[in-house]
């Protein structure tokens, strides 16, 4: 394509599934000198996170069919890329950019940034029932875009792409496409600016505006649901049985507030919840831990997963306590903590460990850093997007 000047990013729902991805892979594209608008359906009461301040976005609120097919006729006129670059293969982005790829000779790039049918079973799910039985009945999950059915034959669909891109190898093995790890604007995502010799607003200052400067805090940034390890670790801080230390879990949409709230009932003592987050306020959040924790279970999801929760602590050199799950050890390696999966007592141990050298644990926080700095940071991901762009 002859010297495209602008890129609309289509996210599936701006509430829940790949907006961060949908935002980092919109900034890559800013640096690259194109006019970005992120486009999606918001499937919830507001965008989660909040965008950064950069990023434009269109939104319309997410429906259900059959209506969602005439507000997609609608929604379409409104995306006035050249290229069409879509966030998972879903009906509410890449069914939608099908439609609008037909209708005006549009390039697609379709991005995965999951294995959308590892929570449904993966290859082994097949639908059951009756088409039009089910599209008939009132309450039926058919009728949600979000339904694994149409994500089976989407993926089907996936030739009509013009450009694959992935964000982990299990991913690039299964779809092909290129590789485009998951990255953090490492500019932003400085120590050094909340560094009490350098810095007006530093981690000590922001722990006692909230009331915690005398707590060691472990930090959850992910999202929080029952494969993530949280019980796992909160089970750990039950062995410890140490009164200042904290499990900080930041932000969350209204879905996983209910998964929150069992947590809480449960070990209370140990939880401090934070308000969520904006995309460019997180920094500010991070800088206050002692250890980030990225603790997932071994399901097939998260082995198909690249966490961004991982690259955060490493942008802002944390210590990190991280299970052996997926892409984990080969985006870590030596600097971090990595322990088997769903194993409360190497968690207690490590924790014991960091805290008796908190030196030592800095000195690999730091090296973590320089780690993603040289291959988890934007200039990584520009690099990339040019060579993806450049062959549509």
């Amino acid at each position: 394509m002859t010297n495209p000047t602008k890129i609309s990013v289509i996210i599936p729902d701006l509430a829940n599934q790949g907006t961060t991805r949908g935002y980092v892979i919109a900034q890559g594209l800013q640096r690259l000198g194109y006019q970005v608008t992120i486009f999606g359906y918001l499937y919830g009461e507001q965008i989660y996170p909040e965008p950064p301040y950069s990023l434009p976005i269109t939104y319309f609120h997410g429906v259900n069919l059959p209506k969602f097919i005439t507000t997609t006729l609608d929604f379409i006129k409104e995306i006035d890329g050249d290229i069409l670059y879509v966030i998972k293969p879903q009906l509410s982005s890449f069914g939608m950019a099908l439609i609008k790829a037909w209708r005006n000779k549009k390039p697609i790039i379709l991005d995965f940034d999951d294995w959308e049918m590892a929570q449904f079973g993966g290859d082994d799910w097949q639908y059951q029932g009756s088409l039009i039985n089910d599209l008939l009945a009132s309450n039926s999950e058919l009728k949600k875009p979000q339904y694994p059915l149409y994500i089976k034959w989407l993926e089907k669909a996936i030739e009509k792409a013009n450009g694959i891109t992935v964000s982990s190898k299990f991913l690039e093995y299964r779809y092909g496409g290129t590789y485009l790890p998951n990255v953090k604007d490492t500019d932003l995502f400085d120590p050094l600016k909340f560094d009490h010799k350098v810095a007006l607003c530093d981690r000590d200052g922001i722990k006692t505006q909230l009331g915690l400067s005398n707590n060691r805090l472990l930090m959850f940034t992910g999202t929080a649901k029952p494969d993530q390890g949280l019980e796992d670790i909160l089970i750990a801080l039950d062995s410890l049985n140490e009164d200042d230390l904290k499990l900080v879990l930041v932000g969350g949409n209204k879905s996983q507030s209910s998964y929150v709230k069992t947590l809480i009932e449960k070990w209370g003592r140990w939880i401090i919840k934070v308000q969520p987050q904006g995309f460019d306020d997180m920094p500010r959040s991070i800088a206050m831990s002692d250890i980030i924790m990225v603790t997932p279970r071994a399901t097939s999801t998260n082995c198909a997963k690249f966490p961004l929760e991982l690259i955060e602590g490493m942008a802002m050199a944390k210590p990190i306590i991280a299970t052996k799950v997926g892409e984990i050890p080969n985006i870590l390696q030596d600097t971090g903590y990595l322990i088997e999966p769903q194993s409360s007592g190497l968690i207690a141990q490590q924790i014991r460990d960091i805290f008796a050298d908190y030196t030592q644990a800095q000195n690999k926080g730091n090296l973590a850093r320089e780690r993603c700095v040289n291959n988890y940071s934007m200039s990584n991901i520009t690099k990339i997007l040019e060579q993806v762009i450049n062959l549509v």
